[in-house]
């Protein structure tokens, strides 16, 4: 590209875009600058050589880097055309060979690791070494992979059975002798308290017609009146049962017959066997009026109270024959009933027979003897046409009644 020569102007040209003809100041020209001698350019030569000479410039040195051996991957081109090659495709090959790109050098990346020669190898990767599974083992992919699972996730290999603990059956076979020893212990118990009591206990009857928390035997061979009494009143004093219960007492007697094993048979007394017993003289009418079975227990409350039900046959004959025995009941039933004097004086002084009177107790009419300080120590009522109690304590005709309710007998 031309340069205008700035330094030596022509004077006598006006400068471009002037055209309005306006006269320009003259300038002085510069006077030209003498160009140097050939002997003062061989001289100038001479001295910067000289300087040279003196002058001690650092040698250049080649970086490690570049010192180091470089690993020059060369691109190959292989023909895959079948046939011979001809001159011309020959010097196509040669042109395209020069027109490739310079060889890529790759140098090493720790220099001091002589082991690194700074070649290039190849990523193995995890799909190779599957293929090479597949192949070189004969199986599936699947199979493969599987396989690759159980080696980074180790567990029990396929088609084998866990190993399952082995049980232990010394507990188990520990556990059946004690309840063997147990349940023979009990037997045992039970039958060696048969044998030394030498009668069995009689059961309950089905037909109870009170429910009792508990049932005891009591033998009456052989023992007088006075006897059966004293330890039925001894029974009473001595209960320890729990407050609100009550202990049925099954007076019992032998047959004079013998069971399978030698043992003597035994039967509940009946009614009248029971008064007899007890050495009470009840009318006969009311003996015919009433039934052959009856209950006798202790109510245990603030005291232990005895308490007599009696299923009625004829409520007019069993009602008339208590009126008549009122005036001997308390001192037939004494001592196992508390015992009221028959006695009593009255307002002015005068002594008089102790009597029972007409009460009203739960809803229901009663006979009532009281002693001298008006407890009730003894009474009788019917609270069906069926059934005759006679008791001590008035708990006890509540208690009775709420029993005889729940069994569906009042």
């Amino acid at each position: 590209m031309e340069q205008e020569n700035l330094s030596h102007p022509d004077a006598n040209t006006p400068p471009p875009g002037n055209n309005a003809g306006v006269p320009l100041p003259v300038q002085a020209a510069a006077p030209a600058s003498p160009m140097p001698t050939a002997a003062e350019q061989h001289e100038l030569k001479n001295d910067i050589a000289k300087i040279l000479q003196d002058a001690k410039l650092p040698e250049r040195r080649d970086s490690g880097l570049a010192q180091e051996k470089k690993h020059v991957i060369e691109v190959k081109s292989f023909d895959t055309v079948l046939g011979s090659d001809t001159r011309a495709d020959i010097a196509q090959k040669k042109e395209a060979v020069s027109a490739a790109p310079a060889p890529i050098v790759v140098p090493k990346i720790n220099p001091n690791d002589p082991e690194d020669d700074g070649s290039v190898t190849a990523v193995h990767t995890f799909k190779q070494d599957l293929q090479h599974v597949v192949r070189d083992n004969k199986i599936s992919v699947v199979r493969a992979a599987s396989l690759e699972q159980e080696k980074m996730h180790p567990g029990p290999m396929e088609g084998t059975a866990a190993p399952t603990p082995k049980r232990s059956y010394v507990g188990i076979i520990v556990f059946a002798l004690m309840l063997v020893v147990l349940g023979g212990a009990a037997i045992f118990g039970v039958l060696f308290v048969m044998n030394q009591s030498g009668s069995a206990l009689p059961a309950q009857p089905s037909t109870s017609i009170v429910f009792a928390e508990q049932t005891v035997s009591y033998p009456v061979d052989g023992k007088s009146p006075s006897a059966v009494k004293s330890e039925l009143a001894q029974a009473r004093s001595g209960g320890s049962s729990s407050l609100g219960s009550i202990t049925q007492i099954v007076p019992t007697m032998q047959t004079g017959a013998l069971d399978g094993n030698g043992k003597p048979v035994v039967r509940p007394l009946t009614l009248t066997e029971f008064f007899q017993a007890i050495g009470a003289n009840p009318p006969a009418d009311l003996l015919r009026a009433l039934g052959d079975t009856f209950f006798f227990g202790i109510h245990t409350v603030n005291k232990n109270a005895p308490v007599l039900v009696i299923p009625v046959t004829s409520y007019d004959r069993a009602f008339a024959g208590m009126l008549s025995w009122e005036s001997a009941l308390n001192s037939d039933l004494a001592p196992i009933f508390t015992s009221v004097s028959m006695n009593t004086v009255d307002a002015s002084g005068i002594p008089a027979a102790r009597t029972f009177t007409d009460e009203v107790m739960r809803n229901y009419d009663v006979r009532e003897l009281k002693d001298d300080a008006g407890v009730v120590e003894l009474y009788y009522s019917f609270p069906t046409r069926d059934i005759l109690v006679i008791a001590e304590s008035p708990y006890t005709f509540t208690e009775i009644l709420s029993r005889l309710q729940a069994g569906r007998k009042l």
